[in-house]
């Protein structure tokens, strides 16, 4: 007879609900008189830079002694203990807490952020009732509003600058805590158009970019300024917003403390200047393209300016300057700059009140500019001109000369080629080509040809090569080559191959490996051919697009022909068909 499971009879029942009913009662007495407590206590609001003392308490109100009690108290990126500012998780042991006893732990945080902008604090306790295997857990949230910081922060700025003229800025910080902070930076947020000239104290500079200004430590009272001289370029009617944190800087992290920002209209320069490029203000170009410029300026000030400079300079390694025509310029070969002044065009040196000029010159790009490395990838080539006056105008309250500058991008299209070949002996390509030379009549005959891309400077999308076969010559199926992840196909409805690459890399068949489709035809040349050279394909054809310059690229080549195969083992007469 088969022995029950003891937990399955009536008394194995009755022990069971004998247990949770006793499980309920200690639940019960647990909580009865208050049970167990924890609390998270501190300040609900803060300022960014101060170091704030928070209570966590754990009272046990209960008739059982807690046991293995433990606090974690997770910390929000932007607030640190000053005990340990690396730890991102404090934990504490409470070990035994007996009825009706408590436990309090005091936690000192440093507040860091924006104004306005909150911080969670997570706090969780864990314990275990003495006469239970189990554990429990309570979590707490404590949220932290930053309603300022211990710093001051101001920006002074114009309300109104005109465009492409260079004005100041001024920033003063002081430290208003009672604490000494280590590490501290202010980083700034540029506006596009904006580029920093000059900085009082030296900013850390990257990428020709003023990055930051490094304060160092800073105690109690402390403070300072920043003098910064700006040259802003944009719209008449923009407004260009710049922005500057003061914070600390921990595990190469950078905290915010305060932060300052200021709005900068543009208004219409009166000294107006515009230039184009073959007609444009930005342009795509090629190797050995001729470039015309015209440089268009004006004084729309109600008094004359006087003893103007005007000054075009080239950025970039493709300018060819042996082929610069610059009429009534001075080129400095130095600076890579001409210059236009008074001496060559008279009216700069006076020009009267809405008085106007044009200025002409040209220069082509090189000819000849190998692509050695990724680093002459998507090249973009730039012409500055600028106009100043070495007077101010009586009427306008400027701290600067009149100043205007306009620029020219130019932008290099890649440099792409495609390189038909054919072959009969053709090993590399692990294709075996059957047959004979020189040609005969009905006579079979393989051979294989090849499509290599090289491609320079940009990226190539949507490339598609193709061509039609002659009547007489036959697509085997047989493909090889780095053709990428479409294979060349063959429609023997209209006898077209066709191959399709969705998108070449920079360097490709230049630095690096080249895109090849390699695929195998077969000639049966007719009676009617006979001591004829035949045509292997048609023209071949090549489209895509420059993803860098948009440029939409067509190219054509002509029939590969059986007596000119790239293969130079064959002599040019075995492409003649004989009998």
């Amino acid at each position: 007879m088969e022995k029950k499971n003891f937990f399955k009879t009536f008394w194995g029942g009755v022990v069971i609900t004998i247990a949770i009913l006793f499980i309920a009662y200690f639940v019960w007495s647990v909580m009865k008189s208050g049970g167990i407590t924890f609390a998270f206590t501190g300040p609900d609001e803060a300022k960014a830079g101060e170091i704030k003392n928070f209570h966590l308490v754990c009272t046990n109100n209960s008739r059982v002694v807690l046991e293995d009690a433990s606090v974690d108290v997770q910390l929000p990126a932007g607030i640190f203990s000053s005990e340990d500012p690396t730890k991102r998780i404090i934990s504490y042991n409470l070990g035994e807490i007996i009825p009706h006893s408590s436990q309090e732990k005091v936690l000192a945080l440093m507040i860091t952020g924006e104004p306005q902008t909150a911080k969670s604090i997570e706090a969780v306790l864990r314990y275990r009732p003495k006469t239970l295997s189990s554990s429990f857990s309570r979590k707490i949230i404590k949220k932290i509003l930053i309603s300022g910081s211990v710093f001051r922060l101001d920006l002074t700025h114009p309300q109104q600058v005109f465009s492409e003229q260079v004005f100041p800025l001024q920033l003063n910080w002081e430290n208003l805590g009672t604490e000494t902070f280590d590490n501290i930076e202010i980083k700034p947020e540029w506006p596009e158009g904006l580029v920093v000239q000059e900085t009082n104290p030296e900013a850390v500079s990257e990428m020709g970019k003023v990055n930051y200004w490094s304060l160092g430590s800073l105690g109690p009272a402390a403070q300072g300024k920043i003098l910064i001289k700006c040259f802003i370029s944009g719209q008449a009617g923009e407004t260009k917003r710049i922005a500057l944190s003061l914070g600390l800087k921990k595990n190469n992290k950078f905290y915010s403390l305060a932060k300052t920002k200021g709005y900068i209209t543009l208004a219409a320069n009166p000294l107006m200047i515009s230039s184009l490029v073959n007609g444009e203000g930005v342009v795509n170009a090629s190797l050995g393209d001729n470039l015309n410029f015209d440089i268009d300026y004006q004084n729309n000030y109600s008094s004359s300016l006087r003893n103007l400079v005007i000054r075009t300079k080239f950025t970039g390694d493709i300018f060819d300057f042996s082929t610069l025509k610059a009429p009534q310029g001075t080129y400095s070969s130095h600076l890579n700059t001409i210059t236009w002044t008074g001496g060559h065009v008279p009216q700069l040196y006076v020009l009267n009140p809405q008085e106007k000029g044009t200025l002409h010159f040209s220069i082509k790009l090189k000819k000849d500019w190998p692509m050695e490395s990724l680093a002459q990838k998507n090249i973009i080539l730039t012409v500055e001109t600028t106009i100043e006056s070495s007077n101010i105008p009586e009427q306008v309250e400027v701290q600067e000369i009149p100043r205007a500058a306009s620029t020219n991008t130019i932008k290099l299209n890649s440099k792409v080629q495609l390189v038909p070949e054919s072959y009969f002996r053709d090993a590399p390509s692990h294709l075996v080509n059957k047959g004979r030379l020189p040609l005969q009549v009905n006579q079979p005959t393989e051979l294989t040809i090849h499509w290599k891309i090289k491609n320079s400077f940009n990226a190539l999308k949507n490339v598609e090569v193709d061509t039609t076969l002659p009547l007489g010559v036959e697509f085997t199926g047989k493909i090889a080559g780095n053709y990428g992840v479409n294979i060349p196909v063959y429609n023997p409805a209209n006898r077209i191959v066709s191959w399709n690459i969705p998108l070449i890399p920079a360097g490709a068949g230049v630095i690096a490996r080249p895109y090849e489709a390699i695929f195998q035809i077969r000639i049966v040349p007719s009676s009617s051919q006979l001591h004829q050279a035949l045509n292997l394909t048609g023209e071949t054809h090549f489209q895509g697009t420059d993803a860098f310059t948009q440029k939409e690229i067509n190219l054509t080549y002509s029939p590969l022909r059986s007596d000119q195969l790239t293969d130079k083992t064959v002599f040019p007469g075995a492409g003649i068909v004989q009998p």
